[in-house]
């Protein structure tokens, strides 16, 4: 009995002083989810460069941008309905809860290290990616060298 409520009381423990869970901790298998038809466009610029996502109707829908001057990745999920704590990001191989800002523009935006192996997890992602948001549901967006090409502009 006293080890139970020990046991207990760690675990409790464990969950207050451990980073909020993250929704993009669940497995998804990403291939029973098919990926939004639309096309990428690379557009470099002073300091840096982006890869746009737009659908099939033409509107954004992600953009993936690099700051050389900082080597920080922006990951831009377009047209979200309201502010959320995280963008949460599934790959083939990797899911993680980022922590995100929200702008007058209705984006989403979440910042990387140029050399997080999250990127890597998106730029090797086997054909889809997904981000989602409270309150956005999830986009599952195909992989392309678009945006690989502005992961490395960022680590070059």
């Amino acid at each position: 009995m006293r080890q139970t409520v020990f046991a207990a009381a760690a675990a409790f423990a464990l969950s207050i002083c451990a980073p909020a869970a993250s929704q993009a901790t669940v497995e998804t298998n990403l291939d029973q989810y098919p990926a939004i038809s639309g096309t990428w466009l690379y557009r470099p610029f002073a300091g840096g460069s982006e890869s746009l996502f737009r659908d099939g109707a033409q509107a954004q829908r992600l953009a993936i941008r690099c700051n050389r001057a900082t080597r920080v990745v922006s990951i831009v999920r377009s047209a979200v309905p309201a502010a959320a704590p995280t963008l949460s990001i599934w790959t083939s191989s990797m899911a993680r809860s980022l922590p995100s800002r929200f702008d007058a523009a209705r984006n989403l935006s979440a910042d990387l290290n140029a050399r997080d192996p999250l990127l890597d997890a998106i730029a090797y992602s086997r054909g889809r990616f997904a981000t989602a948001a409270a309150g956005a549901p999830m986009a599952t967006i195909p992989t392309s060298p678009e945006a690989v090409r502005v992961i490395e502009d960022c680590r070059s």
